[in-house]
């Protein structure tokens, strides 16, 4: 929501012109509103009454202890629920800019043998004096890396997939338990046709569902989904894939409730682990070898190599084989399942 404002007391040390730079340094952010304070057990009876967010205490004797070449402690406190947590990162860039300089003058003083009160002023003199290095970025720019709100709606596109395919499976339950299916088995029709019917039925939603997804996130937000032709062997494959384990789901289980709670529980692990949460490039080795034993792993390397690397139906062809197969094999299981309920 808008409005809310994150609130942080800082304790200066009286007369520090060192506390007083780092208080200001804190100060400039437009991150959170800074106050001074002046008594640190004030402060923090503020912090435990909600009427602030974090507090930085500077300690006493903070300029000169530096001046010494002494080790200096900043205290930090803050809520665990509001956005006290989130000050911390500008509380560690201001203390580690002063503390480069802080580093530069001790590496100075031991090398040239300099008082360490003279050496830190002429490290302070020498950052001043640095020219800026400023980054430019010819083009159009964005907030975000280029093309990386398209894999995010590849990321999500994959988890909303994956979710309805599970959910769908408490609809074959309550066929099953109200006779449905059994009175539909009574007829002519043969378990393999009805087998067919169910896994088709749930194939078309899956599909319908993310055909939607990729052209209103196309059309109203812009998404660049890559080749388009490619990217519809992907969601194919991956409904395929969903579809197959929906079935499984709703072969194996007996009531929906049981059912429900695994597809939810189910599908949010799967998405996590591979790589529709957070991306997979951020994980150790070992954990991306575990999580392309999931189908959404494939899904998003897939979607990665079209939109990132303007791929086409080559080059996806293995990610595509994999989800394939994937879907194949849940849906010849679920079939073998679901025909053994069928028939005792």
């Amino acid at each position: 929501g808008s409005g809310f404002t994150t609130l942080v007391a800082v304790v200066v040390p009286a007369n520090d012109d060192r506390a007083r730079v780092l208080y200001e340094e804190i100060a400039d952010t437009t991150a959170f509103e800074a106050s001074e304070a002046d008594d640190e057990a004030a402060a923090r009876r503020r912090l435990r009454r909600n009427d602030i967010d974090a507090v930085i205490v500077i300690p006493d004797g903070y300029g000169d202890r530096l001046d010494a070449g002494e080790d200096v402690e900043i205290g930090y406190y803050a809520t665990v629920s509001a956005g006290g947590i989130d000050v911390q990162a500008v509380v560690d860039a201001a203390v580690a800019e002063q503390g480069s300089t802080v580093r530069a003058a001790r590496f100075a003083a031991e090398e040239a043998g300099a008082p360490p009160e003279a050496a830190l002023a002429a490290a302070v003199s020498v950052g001043e004096a640095m020219p800026v290095v400023e980054t430019v970025l010819e083009g159009e720019t964005g907030g975000d890396a280029a093309g990386g709100a398209d894999t995010n709606a590849a990321q999500q596109l994959l988890l909303f997939m994956f979710l309805t395919a599970l959910a769908s499976s408490t609809a074959l339950i309550q066929s099953r338990r109200l006779g449905v299916s059994e009175r539909m088995f009574s007829t002519p029709t043969t378990a393999g046709t009805i087998i067919a019917g169910e896994t088709l039925g749930r194939f078309l939603v899956v599909m319908v569902q993310g055909i939607f997804i990729v052209l209103a996130a196309g059309s109203i937000f812009g998404v660049d989904w890559g080749d388009p032709i490619a990217a519809m062997l992907v969601v194919t494959a991956f409904a395929l894939t969903g579809t197959g384990a929906g079935m499984l789901l709703g072969s194996t289980f007996s009531n929906e409730q049981q059912a429900s709670g695994v597809a939810i529980f189910g599908a949010l692990i799967l998405a996590a682990l591979g790589g529709s949460m957070v991306p997979l490039e951020i994980f150790p080795e070992t954990m991306v070898t575990i999580a392309h034993l999931t189908p959404h792993a494939w899904g998003n390397d897939a979607f990665a190599t079209l939109i990132l690397h303007n791929g086409g139906v080559s080059d996806i062809a293995a990610e595509v084989m994999v989800l394939t197969c994937y879907g194949l094999a849940l849906i010849v299981l679920a079939a073998l399942v679901f025909r053994r309920r069928l028939t005792h």
